[in-house]
């Protein structure tokens, strides 16, 4: 999966909250892990089939911590 040359690694800002989302190294489970931190805390992790759904998990959680702190 590592030797993917299309595999990307994802290491964004989206309103103030630091993304990441990699391949899995786990060749047999394979997706994507995602992690959405901000000042330096992890606030939540996961673990999607696709890039597509990983985008889709981060949005969400953004989205979840953006309204909550309103």
């Amino acid at each position: 999966m590592w030797d993917d040359p299309y595999t990307a690694v994802i290491e964004e800002t989206i309103n103030g909250f630091e993304v990441y989302i990699e391949p899995n190294p786990d060749q047999y489970r394979g997706g994507y892990l995602w992690s959405v931190s901000k000042d330096g805390e992890e606030l939540d992790t996961g673990l999607e089939f696709s890039l597509e759904h990983a985008l889709t998990s981060v949005n969400l959680c953004i989205n979840y911590f953006v309204l909550g702190s309103e």
